[in-house]
């Protein structure tokens, strides 16, 4: 029975083998598209599974495209040894900066859920932009909202941080957070090291009496589990609304 579970999943992984979810990639025609795939080494994911890992000597070899599930890239930023998390949803892709010569130090893929990645070499991919403008352009949109989007959410230079306290501490929490299952199974995130309240106070700009607050406040409400020395963050989507509206 599990020998056919994965032959079904073989299956459904070569028939799904297509790039036309691929936001970039939008504006090629289906024979383009066609082409494409039949360049890109493809590999199905499960929950869990560690596509990549720099710092165990894994390489990026070009620009890897998820067709199907969701991706969380992982980067190690900063004398402190912060960790930034970013999700790549189904027609993302990453791995571009390195095809340009962006260095991606300590950079590390898993999967949040199951899907489909293709990865097409930087060679190729450096040739589809300088021959198909509509790539181009949609790359630069894209990074132009990426762009716009980090102006907005932090401040400049010796300006006011945006949001309440208390929002700023829950935004640092989910930075901070990676995903776990709880003894039952479920999905959530957890922050495996919580730092001290006077180090969360000083990253987010307020005092550490707020910080205290609001994390007691998560428990209280059952948002978050104390679990020394880090944090469960029980529910992700209440603790993203609160971000919005403490």
């Amino acid at each position: 029975m599990a020998r056919d579970a994965a032959q079904g999943r073989d299956a459904t992984a070569v028939r799904g083998q297509t790039l036309a979810g691929i936001a970039i990639l939008s504006a090629l025609a289906p024979r383009e598209l066609a082409l494409l795939a039949a360049e890109c080494e493809w590999r199905p994911f499960a929950r869990g599974d560690i596509l990549l890992n720099l710092d165990r000597g894994d390489r990026l070899t070009g620009v890897t495209f998820v067709a199907a599930g969701c991706l969380r890239l992982a980067r190690s930023m900063g004398a402190a040894g912060r960790i930034f998390y970013t999700d790549v949803n189904e027609g993302g892709q990453f791995g571009e900066m390195a095809v340009f010569g962006v260095e991606e130090d300590g950079l590390s893929v898993v999967a949040r859920e199951d899907g489909l990645a293709a990865t097409l070499s930087g060679g190729r991919f450096m040739e589809l932009l300088s021959r198909e403008e509509s790539v181009s352009r949609a790359l630069l949109c894209q990074y132009a909202r990426l762009l716009r989007a980090k102006e907005i959410s932090s401040p400049a230079e010796g300006g006011i941080a945006e949001g309440t306290g208390a929002q700023r501490v829950y935004g640092e929490l989910l930075a901070l957070a990676e995903p776990w299952r709880d003894d039952e199974g479920r999905e959530c995130l957890r922050v495996a090291r919580l730092p001290r309240h006077r180090e969360l106070a000083a990253r987010v700009d307020t005092t550490e009496e707020v910080v205290a607050r609001a994390i007691a406040e998560l428990v209280r409400d059952g948002i978050a589990l104390r679990d020394y020395p880090g944090l469960i963050l029980a529910d992700e989507a209440k603790l993203r609304d609160l971000c919005a509206s403490a």
